[in-house]
Formats: structure tokens, C-alpha cells, sequence
């Protein structure tokens, strides 16, 4: 009796590891292919815009704000079907954005247009959206970071095209003004 008594207890013991267990990791169970997220760039001559108000001037009372991207946030899941390898990336993209109102923008608002483009890796341009972003600047607040609201794209995944086959790219954009403005700055900061 006693030596039944045990059998059960490591036969229960036994049950409960297994139950304990994940299922991917049991032979007849197919793992999900993960994929990471593609790579991604800010372009440094539209990295940073600086609007003015209507007019000649272009000193620092001319401004209506100054805005700098900062960084992208990528979230990617991964839909890749095991037997044929093939599938999609859903790519959510939103730019992170330091925004500062200059001294002559009286509504406390303004509109951050910026894009955001998928290559392959010959840089061959496979997808293009220019987004506007919308800031407020409510109270006394003259400075504040903002995150866009997620672009959600959907790429295709085989097994020749992977995640990083793509490479993100995003910007503000710009008016010819603006990229000599930037170019004329980044100058400046290199001498």
C-alpha cells in the first residue's frame, strides 16, 4: 500500500511538470517565427524643422516653432505561416518629437508635417506617406515632447525578404527654405 502511495505521489509530481511546461517547446507543436523589427532612420537634413511666420524675417522673434525628431518607435509582429515561410510585418511606426514654441506663434499651436518612407536595400523607394502632426501647446507650456500616433503598415515577408530587408526612414518635411536652413546649421555646428 505504501509503495502504491508513492507511485501516485511521482506520478502526480510528474503530471505537474509537465503541465508546467510550455507547449512550444513539445516536438509536435510548429513555433511561431518571430521576426524582428526592420531598421530605421532619421534623415539628419530633415531631422529638425523650424517654421517662420509669414515674412522676410528670420531671427529668433521670427519663429513660430522649432521642432526636432528625435527617435522612431517601432512595434513589429510578425504573421509568418511555417510551412511556406511567408507572411506579413505589421510595422507600427510613431516619431518621437521635441517641439518648442518660438516668440511669434500666438495661437500656441502648429502643425508638424513629417514622412515616412520604406526602401529596399538599394534604397529603391517601395512605400512613401506624408503624415501632419498636430501640437498644442496649452498653459504657460513653451516646450514639450510628443509621440505621433502610430502609422500601421503592413509588409510583405517571404523567405528571400526578411524584416531587415526593409529600412524606415522618417523626416520632417520640408520646403527648399527649410533643408538650406538645416544644412546651413549643421554647418555651423561642424566648424
Amino acid at each position: 500500500m505504501k509503495n502504491l502511495r508513492l507511485k501516485f505521489a511521482g506520478l502526480c509530481l510528474g503530471v505537474l511538470a509537465l503541465v508546467g511546461c510550455e507547449t512550444s517547446d513539445l516536438p509536435f507543436v510548429d513555433k511561431p517565427i518571430i521576426l524582428g523589427c526592420p531598421n530605421f532612420f532619421v534623415l539628419e537634413d530633415a531631422a529638425t524643422l523650424t517654421q517662420f511666420r509669414d515674412g522676410p524675417g528670420r531671427d529668433i522673434t521670427d519663429i513660430l516653432v522649432n521642432a526636432e525628431m528625435g527617435e522612431i518607435r517601432l512595434g513589429c509582429l510578425s504573421k509568418v505561416d511555417n510551412d511556406t515561410n511567408s507572411g506579413t510585418l505589421e510595422l507600427d511606426l510613431s516619431p518621437i518629437i521635441l517641439a518648442e514654441m518660438g516668440a511669434a506663434n500666438v495661437d500656441s499651436n502648429a502643425i508638424l508635417p513629417y514622412f515616412v518612407i520604406i526602401t529596399d536595400p538599394d534604397k529603391n523607394i517601395l512605400y512613401r506617406e506624408e503624415l501632419d502632426m498636430n501640437i498644442s501647446f496649452e498653459g504657460n507650456r513653451t516646450r514639450l515632447v510628443y509621440r505621433a500616433a502610430p502609422t500601421t503598415l503592413e509588409l510583405p515577408i517571404t523567405p528571400d525578404i526578411r524584416a531587415k530587408y526593409y529600412l524606415v526612414y522618417a523626416g520632417f518635411v520640408l520646403t527648399p527654405e527649410q533643408v538650406e536652413f538645416n544644412r546651413k546649421r549643421i554647418r555651423d555646428r561642424l566648424q
